[in-house]
């Protein structure tokens, strides 16, 4: 059952949840579910049938908290196995369309018979409240941000299309509804004990974010967004500049031209007819530090770009069993002993930091099926039972012999 509400611990504590998903945007819903308590296994095939890609490096990052699972839902016993998982979980998730689903008897209906009162979360790419033409489409991030014209706004033309970041950018916003989808379900479950389901998609959360660009209304300035590949801003005043060492970003307006003139080295902007023409040779006589101290003591916004590496090597600590929530805007831990016999630094996940409760650090990604003999143990499986199990191949402890090439 779900925790009562106004537990002390974390919010999903005493919640388990069953991951039936793959790739990114299905796993990592589970991932931001574990960050407050939840217990999640993951099961997949005993047989790989995923890229490895797509599974084992992705996982990396969010599979992290959970224990694997390796089971055949085509062989009667792996199938028992499955039934039993069902029906001690609370929360059930998969990402596929409706049509791979009820042939699977992994659809909403079949698991509810198995257990009545579980909550089931459904992800895929084009599915929505009603059926459309690309209802039961298979589909990647990527596919999305094509189809919802992202790729065309971020590129700035259909000559020119580009894929805005990579590696999840949707997927993982996707990720999070569906958590938040279920995190809905559990409080009206808990509150008036009726079941519901949390659905969402990738084309969802494609359009979503794409709002502001959806509507037309009287006065609405042009949809006007800077866009393509040299693009630097959005005006003049608000673009990066190049300086003696490095970008900066100017963040100001015209509001603001008598301040910036006031700004040592920028005196006669105001006069000039061409702002940028001014503040690219200006710009370029000191360094980003120096200008940014200078536009801060203007109450000008600056900021000096950074990137990954450098942050790593800032905020990177020796994993200490703790979530990071006291470090600042990043956190790092560095797994000198990660499963995959490698030293890992992974971003602590901690992106949301309730004040009422606990965010629990997770612990690194295991290796596919590592806790498969654990979970059936404490489901009541005998060893000599698991030991038959694997023997038939109804269930798996590993994929492969390596968590990782070497």
């Amino acid at each position: 059952m779900p925790p009562t509400i106004g537990n002390v611990g974390g919010w999903l504590e005493g919640v388990r949840i069953l991951d039936l998903t793959n790739v990114i945007a299905g796993p990592h819903s589970t991932s931001f579910l574990g960050r407050f308590g939840a217990e999640v296994i993951k099961l997949d095939p005993a047989t790989p049938n995923y890229d490895p890609w797509n599974t084992v490096v992705f996982g990396m990052s969010s599979a992290r908290g959970k224990q694997s699972i390796l089971v055949d839902l085509n062989q009667a016993d792996g199938r028992e196995v499955f039934n039993t998982l069902v029906r001690s979980v609370d929360i059930i998730v998969m990402n596929a369309p409706d049509r791979q689903l009820a042939p699977l008897g992994l659809d909403e209906a079949s698991l509810q018979a198995v257990n009545p009162g579980v909550i089931f979360c459904q992800l895929d790419c084009f599915g929505g409240p009603r059926r459309g033409p690309r209802t039961d489409y298979l589909g990647y991030d990527d596919l999305i941000q094509a189809t919802t014209g992202i790729m065309l706004r971020f590129g700035g033309s259909m000559q020119t299309p580009e894929e805005h970041a990579h590696v999840g950018t949707i997927d993982v916003m996707c990720g999070f509804a569906a958590a938040l989808g279920i995190a809905a379900a559990l409080y009206q479950k808990a509150v008036t004990g009726q079941i519901s389901r949390a659905r969402t998609s990738l084309a969802s959360l494609g359009n979503l974010v794409q709002i502001p660009f959806c509507f037309d209304y009287a006065g609405r300035a042009p949809f006007d967004e800077p866009s393509g590949r040299d693009s630097v801003g959005y005006s003049d005043l608000s673009r990066f500049y190049r300086t003696a060492d490095d970008w900066l970003y100017l963040d100001s307006h015209e509001l603001e031209l008598e301040r910036l003139t006031r700004v040592e080295g920028l005196a006669g902007l105001a006069e000039a007819s061409d702002h940028a023409a001014f503040l690219g040779p200006a710009l370029l006589t000191a360094t980003a530090a120096t200008w940014q101290s200078r536009l801060h003591a203007a109450g000008i916004a600056a900021a000096v770009p950074d990137n990954i590496d450098n942050l790593r090597r800032r905020y990177s600590r020796p994993a200490d069993g703790r979530p990071g929530t006291d470090n600042g805007s990043y956190s790092f831990s560095v797994y000198a002993d990660h499963p995959s016999g490698h030293c890992v630094t992974q971003l602590d996940p901690f992106a949301i930091r309730p004040r009422s409760a606990p965010i629990r650090a997770l612990t690194p990604a295991e290796k596919f099926g590592a806790s498969t003999r654990t979970v059936l143990r404490d489901f009541g499986y005998s060893e000599m039972q698991i030991d038959t199990l694997i023997a038939r191949k109804s269930i798996s402890e590993s994929w492969s012999e390596e968590y990782l090439p070497s």
